[in-house]
């Protein structure tokens, strides 16, 4: 890795943005919103992401047991300091972890035929299109 990039590294593990990691390590701020995601793309650049991310979490005792425990322990609160919405953002985390929810994009594209003649009025209303 090249220095610059060492320094994007270090300045993406402070608050994960790309594109500021990209300027406060050097690259043009014209081109970071480009030069951030790029350099997550670089295989160096993300394994040395990875490693920190790893060593820093090691460092705090941070596991995914630890969190998934942790969500667990909310899930089930019923004391006086528990909320409703806490419980329900705790099994939201651990069922997204699980795989349970999967976020879905509908994406519909409209085909027009311009090959043929223009729908008249009672045709378009025939099909719905009101």
């Amino acid at each position: 890795m090249t220095p610059k990039q060492t320094r994007f590294v270090q300045e993406y593990l402070i608050d994960l943005n790309a594109t500021q990691a990209a300027i406060r390590a050097g690259y043009s701020a014209k081109n970071a919103d480009v030069d951030g995601p790029r350099l997550l793309g670089n295989a160096g650049v993300k394994a040395a992401i990875e490693t920190a991310q790893a060593a820093y979490a090691k460092n705090v005792g941070i596991t995914v047991e630890y969190v998934l425990g942790r969500l667990k322990v909310e899930s089930e609160r019923m004391d006086d300091g528990a909320s409703h919405s806490a419980r329900v953002s705790a099994l939201a985390h651990l069922g997204k972890h699980l795989g349970m929810f999967v976020d879905r994009v509908e994406q519909r594209t409209l085909i027009y035929d311009v090959s043929s003649e223009p729908l008249t009025d009672e045709e378009w209303e025939a099909q719905g299109k009101t």
